[in-house]
């Protein structure tokens, strides 16, 4: 790995544990309700105008296989983004962010399948792993440390974990083209059709009990640039590394990063059922990139 590379996955890194933490901020949001699609709509709409300023140094045109690509790119991440908000608003930072970086099974699948991109028998027993993790975080205890009713944040996180996955599936796809100088436009419009989408559902959902207040929006802002630069620059690094390597060390530093700030910023604290997920997340995680 250069060293341009391993600076720009580092940055990667940092930006997604703010973004994880900025979700959390979100907590009280239905996704019956207007305003939760509202906050959404933000967080989009601030990531395409970002976009915007990078396609006026970085256009090198659109062709019909980007535009397409970027229309399902921008679904898988629409579906990504609103369950994972769902599943982090109500759940744990650590055994949030560890069940999600699960999704790195599927890009890392693809990449030894369809690009000859090898993975060691370690590799395998990583991936095995993953199994039993999902199974302790969906059974738990009656004395739960998650408030009632939170329980329902496993299977919106794992329909975001399988998303997560179909993500660095398509950016792998869209960095292996002829077209993949074409990224940051593909990106932009993935995120116009994210905002669109948004805003259709803000305008026709009923309102709810919570209001959407000026830090929300400020939070939902921040976090859409942030949102938009860790997408460019993972779609980058799909191209430029192997699906074993970034994948992996994108999610095990996310997972470290975003427990300690949940620690620092909402005095989370952890079981040791939390403990044991995250270990074996991160041991799974470490085992796939030998």
């Amino acid at each position: 790995m250069d060293i341009v590379s391993a600076l720009l996955l580092s940055l990667s890194v940092s930006l997604s544990a703010v973004k994880n933490i900025l979700i959390k901020s979100f907590s009280g949001f239905s996704i019956k309700n207007r305003e939760f699609f509202g906050i959404q709509a933000t967080i989009f709409g601030a990531g395409s105008i970002a976009l915007l300023f990078v396609n006026i140094f970085d256009f090198k045109g659109v062709s019909l296989f980007t535009f397409l690509l970027a229309l399902l790119y921008g679904a898988v991440l629409l579906c990504a983004q609103w369950f994972y908000t769902i599943a982090l608003t109500n759940g744990k930072t650590a055994v949030c962010t560890t069940i999600y970086s699960f999704g790195f099974i599927l890009p890392t699948l693809s990449g030894t399948i369809a690009w000859q991109e090898s993975i060691s028998v370690f590799g395998v027993i990583g991936i095995l792993m993953v199994f039993p993790v999902l199974i302790i975080s969906g059974l738990g205890s009656k004395k739960s440390s998650f408030d009632s009713g939170s329980r329902k944040y496993i299977i919106p996180l794992i329909i975001a974990l399988l998303c997560s996955g179909g993500l660095g599936i398509i950016q792998k796809v869209q960095q292996k083209s002829e077209f993949a100088d074409q990224k940051s436009t593909f990106i932009l419009i993935a995120f116009v059709f994210a905002f669109v989408t948004s805003m259709l559902f803000f305008l026709l959902m009923k309102r709810g009990k919570k209001r959407i207040t000026g830090k929300n929006f400020g939070f939902s802002a921040i976090m859409g640039v942030i949102f938009s630069i860790c997408n460019l620059l993972n779609t980058y690094l799909a191209g430029k590394l192997d699906s074993a390597i970034i994948f992996p060390a994108l999610n095990i530093g996310a997972i470290v990063m975003s427990v300690i700030l949940g620690l620092i910023i909402y005095r989370e604290k952890l079981t040791k059922r939390d403990i044991l997920i995250m270990l074996l997340g991160v041991s799974a995680i470490v085992l796939v990139n030998f």
